[in-house]
């Protein structure tokens, strides 16, 4: 067993909303609410928070600031603007420039309790390599938005051209309150979300690798001086999710209006979300999402393990957070349309195991990631324990030998692969739902194949009665979700 991790809640109610939004999208082992640094730490004080919430995992690093702040609503409405926005954006701009040049200082520094006991578990990626996302979350003027534009929502509008202090110019011609671009034209781009917009991105996006891109996206969309205005971050989500999401390369614009926008600055309507969530494509992609359920479920389960210190050792191997982390990290890098096939085939595992009065199960499965590329094989083994066979402990070992035997020979059979990731299971029927006692995951890379690791490959295979691997059940995703905003129809990624 390891340490248990401490992880903060957020200290408000509008941090403990964006802790909630988080632990859905990164997942709690990659999130925390409420870092702190030990620059101001002394004997008896604690140490100076660095962000609301930030959330590391491969090289992305997002640092959200929340900042609640009230609408002053006798006042004027651009006087009431100016003084929300220097308070609640800039506030929040000065703390992610504050944040990330103590992460480009002192990466190692990082801790998530406030008497900085417990060091960040997860590590802080190199500065070379690292992809910084500055996220503020600003709340208090939702209702004044509301009346201001007489909408029953009430965003922020987006307007790139703004940029800076121009936000607070009452003296411009085109001045309008409730208008958002570039809140840090000299730094790393900030994403200026209300709650309205945050619900929606963080809800549509809810996996790391579907919302790390949507904001790399956004940040370059919002720079390009391609778009003149979107009324408000709910269409902007829509037009991302109708002309880019679904063949997984992102965009703003329908590829046959993209020749044109590069020559005119476009605009995205209200009514842009009415149109998305009105449409086949938002329904389908809605009963897929429910389809890759058990994905999360599986990676928030051992994850839960990992945070409370209860893993246990598998292969010999002690548990520790890094390395827990290396392999539940692949498994939860996969965006969400690759998490329905998947939940498919270890569903379909289980179930077939099942149907075969619980006995052995396994099923392979393959998923090309494409940035970068990367092929990755994952097979699932189903064996519940044979209570006459030994203790727990030995039911344990003696299962994760097999699974590790399972992976090598998808190497063996698959050796362009460049990660196996096994993944086993002690499942039982209760109350008609099929349940897990235990789970191990394993993430291996190719093996170097001497003649002996092939004999001692071989004779593993026979210890445990293994089938060729090409005999094993294997599974195909090959359900085409289609896009009708698009003139190209593409597969899902798979």
């Amino acid at each position: 067993m390891g340490d248990t991790i401490y992880r903060g809640e957020g200290l408000t109610p509008s941090e403990q909303r964006l802790a909630r939004f988080a632990d859905r999208a990164f997942l709690r082992l990659w999130s925390y609410p409420n870092t702190f640094n030990d620059r101001t730490k002394t004997a008896c004080g604690g140490g100076q928070e660095i962000a609301d919430l930030l959330a590391v995992f491969e090289n992305h690093v997002v640092l959200f600031s929340d900042k609640a702040i009230s609408w002053q609503a006798e006042k004027p409405s651009a006087l009431a603007w100016s003084r929300w926005y220097r308070r609640a954006i800039e506030g929040a701009v000065a703390q992610l420039n504050g944040a990330e040049r103590w992460l480009d200082l002192y990466p190692e520094r990082v801790f998530t309790d406030k008497h900085c006991t417990q060091p960040l578990p997860v590590p802080i990626p190199e500065k070379a390599s690292r992809i910084t996302h500055l996220v503020a979350v600003v709340t208090g003027a939702e209702a004044a938005c509301r009346d201001y534009f007489s909408d029953p929502r009430g965003s922020l509008m987006i307007q790139p051209a703004l940029k800076g202090t121009a936000h607070v110019d009452t003296a411009r011609d085109d001045f309008h309150p409730f208008m958002v671009g570039d809140v840090n034209p000299g730094g790393t781009f900030v994403h200026v979300f209300d709650p309205i917009g945050l619900e929606f991105v963080m809800g549509e996006l809810d996996t790391v690798a579907d919302l790390t891109t949507y904001l790399a996206a956004r940040a370059k969309f919002l720079r390009s001086n391609k778009l003149g205005l979107a009324a408000g971050e709910e269409h902007l989500l829509a037009a991302y999710m109708m002309n880019g999401f679904k063949d997984g390369r992102p965009a703003f614009v329908a590829d046959k209006l993209r020749k044109k926008a590069r020559r005119a600055q476009i605009i995205i309507p209200e009514g842009e979300y009415e149109t998305y969530v009105s449409s086949r494509l938002h329904k389908e992609i809605a009963a897929l999402r429910k389809q890759s359920m058990l994905w999360d479920e599986v990676i928030e389960l051992i994850s839960e393990d990992v945070l409370k210190g209860t893993s246990v050792a598998i292969l010999n191997h002690e548990p520790t957070v890094k390395l827990s982390e290396q392999a539940l990290r692949i498994i939860a890098a996969e965006p969400r349309m690759s998490r329905v096939s998947l939940a498919q085939a270890l569903w379909g595992a289980m179930d077939g195991c099942l149907q075969g009065n619980m006995a052995r199960f396994v099923r392979r499965t393959f998923v090309t990631r494409r940035f970068p590329v990367q092929r990755i094989g994952y097979v699932f083994l189903i064996l519940p324990q044979d209570k006459g066979a030994g203790t727990y402990e030995e039911y344990r070992s003696y299962r994760s030998s097999m699974l590790q035997t399972y992976c090598f020979s998808v190497f063996r059979e698959q050796p362009n692969l460049d990660t196996v990731v096994g993944m086993a299971f002690d499942i039982y029927l209760k109350d008609g739902k099929i349940r897990t006692r235990s789970e191990d995951v394993l993430a291996l890379s190719p093996p170097d194949w001497t003649p002996e690791e092939i004999e001692t490959l071989e004779t593993n295979r026979v210890l445990f009665e293994m089938k060729d691997p090409r005999e094993l059940k294997g599974y195909a995703f090959r359900q085409r979700v289609r896009n009708p905003f698009r003139a190209t129809i593409r597969p899902a990624q798979k």
